[in-house]
């Protein structure tokens, strides 16, 4: 099993698509960067839940290293033409080939935001977003910082908050948004080179947070949520306020219970 490490910002970039967009584009065989979450189906078969599509790949489901509930990131390979996937409407999963590397984990926790400075806090220059990831037993969010520069291997810690009190605004015309709130700490220096415009993609458990959303967005009669995520961008002149705060794009999802 690999991990995944600091990526450029580049590679993200490319990974920002559907998997149903390219099935739906034509030809036979489609490779594309996915994330996902590893769960069982409700014939136990291990599959990996993409937010979009779902796959099953025989190296994750044979390899002890993952398991249920891990996130993945997967160059994945969808050949259309292969029997396994004659009859995709029917087992509800496409099979795909391809390398496949964990996500690490970031904490979550309900808490009111806190400008003051963390030890070791590291600015954000912004903060790509994944749809969330719904399985049958799961619900993720994954996340991604991005910085002007980091060290090769430099490990970080990365916690989402949530103020469990807050009240949905509009965000440029889209209603009822919710603000999550990302922090970042180094735990430890990396080494030579340095990364122009490094990322680092972070998988967070989001099962409290969707079910807060959902009963409130429920009662509300709304079928869709959304939400944003704030990060630090700036400190004061001595470094102990955070004085600016960036916000990713808003992500929407449904709060019908079914896998998506």
């Amino acid at each position: 099993m690999k991990k995944l490490k600091v990526l450029g910002l580049a590679a993200i970039a490319a990974g920002m698509v559907t998997l149903t967009s390219c099935l739906d584009g034509g030809g036979n065989s489609h490779t594309l960067q996915v994330y996902g979450v590893i769960d069982y189906s409700s014939t136990f078969k291990p599959l990996l839940y993409t937010g979009g599509d779902i796959l099953y790949m025989s190296n994750v489901a044979s390899d002890p290293n993952f398991s249920v509930g891990d996130c993945v990131a997967a160059y994945a390979t969808v050949d259309l033409d292969s029997p396994e996937n004659a009859n995709v409407s029917t087992n509800g999963y496409y099979v795909a080939t391809g390398p496949v590397a964990s996500i690490g984990k970031g904490n979550f926790s309900f808490a009111t935001l806190d400008s003051t400075a963390l030890s070791d806090e590291l600015l954000v220059s912004n903060v790509g977003m994944w749809p969330l990831i719904k399985s049958v037993n799961y619900r993720k969010i994954l996340a991604i910082p991005q910085f002007e520069t980091a060290l090769t291997e430099q490990k970080n810690s990365y916690r989402l908050t949530f103020d469990y009190d807050q009240e949905p605004v509009t965000v440029n015309s889209t209603e009822r948004v919710y603000t999550l709130c990302l922090r970042c700490q180094k735990l430890e220096n990396g080494k030579a080179p340095t990364v122009n415009g490094a990322a680092d993609i972070k998988a967070f458990d989001a099962e409290q947070f969707y079910s807060t959303v959902k009963s409130r967005e429920s009662a509300a009669g709304k079928k869709i949520a959304s939400f944003q995520i704030k990060y630090a961008k700036g400190f004061n002149s001595d470094s102990t306020k955070v004085t600016t705060w960036g916000t990713s794009d808003i992500v929407q999802f449904s709060i019908v219970d079914s896998a998506e």
